[in-house]
């Protein structure tokens, strides 16, 4: 008896198919009622366009003062224009109370490219905020690279001024010694083959007064030295009070190379009702046949033949 309610339960292939065949109608139905109201709302949907934008960032160092060799990194602050994006700071550039609304950013930092997206109602709508969005962010890496070359060259201010005031100390206290330096006297083999040995000058050594004559060499190294830094200080000076000279020297380091420029797009990027609506018949139809199997299973049961 075990033996017969077992086998009773059991489904074969054909029970299956006449389950299939007897709610053909439902499946049906579900599939083509889910993917027709699908293709309805797709075609009612406001379209949005979206345009992007391929930005490929370097950094050249060419200046042979060394001004741009601490330089912010590059890959920094493309990551930190990606982390404003969702700012007020650039939503007040950008024209947006929520830029993340139509504006996305990614920074690749192996390949050293910087992903602008915009979207719009309109193809030239996503053109343009596309077009927006670059200049914003070309901006925003000239100030930061700016202001690293600014700070860059206030170092080194800082540093020769620095450097300036000990070579003038060192020129006082040589050109004081100088004033007591003893007459000159005749001139020790002895001497000056001892200084040699160690390193001296052989015309310093050999000199009637070592001692002065080295003196006179290291004030004259002072002085000149002095009057490389005071040069400098001035070259310094007059450079940081010319922006523009140091905005053109931080365009010729930095290497922007606009891969895809702002375009239109030619068809929109939400919705896509033919996509959309294959999707919903396919899920309609799964739908279907779980919707059916449930009604087989909850269903009375037709009485079996005898």
């Amino acid at each position: 008896m075990n033996e017969a309610t077992s086998s009773s339960d059991e489904i074969s292939l054909r029970d299956l198919y006449l389950i299939l065949k007897r709610r053909s109608r439902l499946i049906v139905g579900l599939a083509l009622g889910l993917a027709l109201l699908t293709l309805a709302f797709s075609l009612l949907w406001p379209k949005t366009y979206t345009s992007q934008v391929v930005v490929s960032l370097s950094i050249s160092n060419q200046s042979s003062q060394g001004l741009l060799n601490n330089l912010p990194s590059l890959s920094g602050l493309a990551q930190g224009f990606v982390d404003l994006l969702g700012t007020r700071l650039l939503a007040n550039q950008l024209g947006e109370d929520n830029p993340t609304r139509f504006y996305k950013a990614r920074f690749d930092e192996k390949r050293g490219l910087l992903f602008l997206t915009a979207q719009g109602s309109t193809a030239a709508e996503a053109e343009a905020r596309a077009g927006r969005i670059l200049e914003v962010a070309r901006k925003y890496l000239d100030r930061n690279l700016l202001e690293g070359a600014q700070s860059n060259l206030r170092a080194a201010l800082t540093q020769a001024r620095f450097d300036l005031r000990a070579a003038q100390d060192g020129l006082k206290g040589i050109q004081a010694q100088l004033r007591t330096a003893p007459d000159p006297v005749a001139s020790n083999p002895t001497v000056a083959a001892a200084l040699e040995a160690r390193g001296t000058d052989p015309q310093t050594a050999r000199a009637t007064n070592p001692a002065y004559t080295s003196l006179s060499l290291d004030e004259s190294r002072l002085r000149s030295q002095i009057a490389q830094l005071e040069a400098r200080i001035g070259t310094l000076t007059d450079f940081l009070k010319q922006p523009e000279a140091i905005g053109q020297l931080v365009n010729q380091s930095l290497l922007v190379q606009v891969l895809v420029p702002p375009a239109e797009p030619l068809r929109p990027s939400f919705p896509r009702p033919l996509l959309f609506t294959v999707v919903a018949g396919v899920l309609g139809l799964v739908l279907g046949v779980l919707w059916a199997f449930v009604l087989e299973a909850i269903g009375p049961r037709e009485p079996q033949a005898k």
